[in-house]
């Protein structure tokens, strides 16, 4: 069975109908503002595109998920639609029968994490030219990224009342979290000090726009961020993208002797699953380390090596 045929008493309901009764109905359980626009923006593309996706729920909705080849925009799409699908179905919309979307699951997304050395961070962070507002923002970007962890979406929606000098911090709010988790992240001295800077050198009319906003004081946003980045990295001879940050200051926090538990809260992990990734790769390195210093191994040699005979010592033409 492909479908799950409308009930008769809904026939005449239309996705303009739908759509803000469901809407209405994950507004009254908490969502964010975000969440909100995203599950609306969801919405109107599937029924834009699949106009009878109410006739074809099943047929529509696969469709629509196939042509999302990138892991991590498909488990989106797919947890949006699985909410509205449920949602109908609990509301008696639906006849009994296959759910749109039964047998499917997540993606596990592909992407690998980007390793970079200490001499090569050093290198990126001294290719912003600092004299100027857009490299002393870019300067103070790649250093809050490195020093907490903090994804680029989240960075980018920050306010100065974020920021709290007085306590060496930083409030990522809920509605900015990707998790919709609020999480408050400690920062360092050098990171703190150039915020604060770069928050000084502001206008005053700016004084509504986000700590990183462009130079005319609007939002700037995730992908032009990135291709600053990238351009920096060219620079020095690196193929990065601004999530690069986020990995590489994870693996410098776990190699520095942060443990597992605290990592996951820095960096805003829902499970220990994603941090696990990060304490698997230093695991290597540890693993790597050992095998190059090969401790053992030099004592298990030295052990076995072939005992030369010790010469015998004459005394007085007598053998001893």
């Amino acid at each position: 069975m492909n479908t799950i045929p409308i009930r008769s008493e809904h026939r005449e309901l239309r996705p303009q109908d739908l759509i803000p009764k469901f809407l209405l109905y994950k507004k009254a359980g908490g969502i964010s503002p975000r969440t909100y626009r995203d599950y609306e923006t969801t919405l109107h593309l599937l029924f834009s595109r699949y106009p009878d996706a109410l006739d074809k729920p099943r047929e529509s909705t696969l469709s629509f998920l196939a042509g999302y080849d990138n892991a991590y925009s498909f488990n989106i799409y797919f947890a949006y639609l699985k909410n509205f699908w449920d949602w109908m179905l609990s509301e008696g919309y639906f006849r009994g029968g296959l759910h749109p979307i039964h047998g499917l699951k997540k993606r596990k997304p592909r992407g690998r994490i980007i390793q970079l050395e200490e001499k090569e961070v050093q290198a990126l962070l001294r290719t912003p030219n600092q004299k100027t507002y857009c490299g002393l923002r870019d300067y103070a970007l790649m250093l809050l990224s490195l020093d907490t962890g903090i994804r680029p979406g989240e960075a980018l929606q920050l306010f100065p009342e974020d920021l709290h000098p007085e306590k060496g911090e930083l409030s990522v709010r809920a509605e900015i979290a990707k998790t919709r988790t609020p999480r408050v992240l400690p920062l360092s001295g050098p990171t703190l000090e150039v915020m604060e800077r770069l928050l000084r050198v502001r206008p005053p009319e700016w004084s509504g726009a986000s700590i990183f906003c462009n130079e005319t004081g609007d939002k700037l946003n995730v992908t032009s961020w990135s291709r600053r980045v990238k351009v920096y990295g060219k620079k020095c001879g690196l193929d990065i993208t601004a999530y690069a940050l986020r990995h590489t200051a994870a693996l410098f926090m776990l190699r520095h002797g942060m443990d597992a538990f605290s990592l996951q809260r820095i960096m805003g992990h829902a499970t220990m699953e994603m941090t696990r990734h990060y304490v698997n790769l230093t695991t290597e390195d540890t693993r790597k380390a050992h095998n190059q210093a090969g401790v053992v191994l030099s004592l298990v040699r030295e052990e076995e090596a072939p005992q030369s005979k010790p010469k015998k010592k004459r005394l007085r033409g007598i053998s001893l």
